[in-house]
């Protein structure tokens, strides 16, 4: 009896390792799957683990007409494939093995959906900037350079002086969050090597927690990774090209009242010279100012510039009014009308005024304007 017995488990073991042998396995170097018990639809874990690698190159281009940014970056998603055969890891070995890219056909990939996304490059030469890793035995990390653009509500309200915040964000398309995670493993950015002519400085924060869920009606809640995008305008060259020479003409404008009224071609050519380079300066402003529904910070204060030049041409048409109502005055009493110098005589006071009024009124709105603008 015993004998039998012997005989059967022998037998038995043939069997086994005959069935092990024909097991189907599909490989890439040293890293295996049992393509027999191996199902592409079936998740690894429940709920899967992905970590997304957001390493930014270089922020390639700001739009503000078609509200798109544009940048390079190595993208990586990592997810736990315990189902994944290899040798066991030695100590001081590299925990990061490449293996062939062709090899995440055969492999469960996560359906990782990018928000907003208007468009994706995937750089090549020969073959696509791509790599394929097995981590410490068990994980996968793909990882590819890529050109993404994507949409970003901007709003240029308080151009040039504003700041814009865009929101990249990554998740699963079909998988809610009791079946997929997602979190950032890696945000990287140095702005110390940016594109010279952006027009903005970029800072990258790590999405905040109300930002990580996106609630999709009654279907369920998806969760998100990615990063804030904080985009500052830099407005130097809008102050010293736009804002400084605006300002500057305003002043200049305020000549004209130390110069005598009867001095007319003077008077009037500062004035009108002025007014149109001002109206030039507008046009240039908004030829070049993103589309808004009403007016940016930097036409409204244009604008104001060029009403006090129009105060200024108003002060002085109504100075000429007076004077000629006083002289048909003298005609009509036969008084000899009054020549020279009108500075001491019933004009005089009109000019002070106006010196006085206008920078209070210009300095109120400078008090008005610059904390208004900054702080919003």
């Amino acid at each position: 009896m015993c004998i039998i017995l012997i005989i059967l488990l022998v037998l038995n073991g043939l069997c086994g390792a005959q069935r092990n042998k024909t097991r189907n396995y599909k490989c890439a170097e040293q890293y295996c799957i049992d393509l027999d018990t191996y199902k592409k639809l079936d998740v690894p874990t429940d709920p899967v683990e992905v970590s997304i690698d957001l390493d930014v190159l270089q922020i390639l281009e700001v739009d503000d007409i078609k509200f798109t940014v544009s940048f390079s970056m190595y993208f990586g998603v990592r997810w736990l494939e315990p189902r994944i055969i290899g040798p066991p890891l030695k100590p001081g070995d590299n925990p990061y093995v490449p293996i062939d890219i062709k090899f995440i056909n055969e492999l469960w990939v996560p359906d990782v959906y990018v928000y907003f996304l208007k468009q994706i490059n995937v750089l090549t030469i020969f073959t696509k900037f791509a790599g394929l890793f097995v981590v410490n035995g068990n994980e996968i990390l793909y990882s590819q350079e890529t050109h993404i653009t994507f949409w970003c509500p901007m709003r240029f309200d308080n151009f040039p002086l504003d700041n814009q915040i865009c929101q990249f964000k990554v998740g699963s398309y079909a998988y809610d969050e009791t079946k997929m995670r997602f979190g950032a493993s890696l945000l990287s950015y140095d702005d110390s090597i940016r594109n010279t002519i952006l027009d903005y400085n970029v800072k990258l924060n790590p999405l905040k927690e109300e930002d990580s869920l996106f609630v999709w009606q009654s279907i369920g809640n998806y969760s998100l990774t990615g990063y804030e995008m904080v985009l500052k305008r830099n407005s130097l060259k809008y102050l010293v090209n736009y804002y400084l020479p605006s300002g500057l003409f305003v002043l200049v404008s305020w000549v004209s009242f130390l110069i005598p009224p009867e001095i007319v071609p003077g008077r009037m050519t500062l004035l009108v010279t002025i007014f149109l380079v001002l109206i030039n300066i507008f046009n240039n402003v908004t030829s070049n100012s993103p589309n808004v529904e009403g007016l940016t910070a930097i036409s409204t204060w244009i604008i104001t510039c060029i009403l006090f030049v129009f105060g200024a041409l108003t002060g002085y048409a109504a100075i000429l009014f007076k004077k000629n109502r006083l002289t048909r005055a003298d005609h009509r009493n036969n008084r000899t009308p009054k020549t020279g110098n009108w500075h001491g005589n019933e004009l005089t006071y009109i000019d002070n005024v106006f010196i006085i009024i206008f920078p209070i009124l210009f300095a109120t709105f400078n008090l008005l304007y610059w904390p208004l603008s900054l702080n919003r």
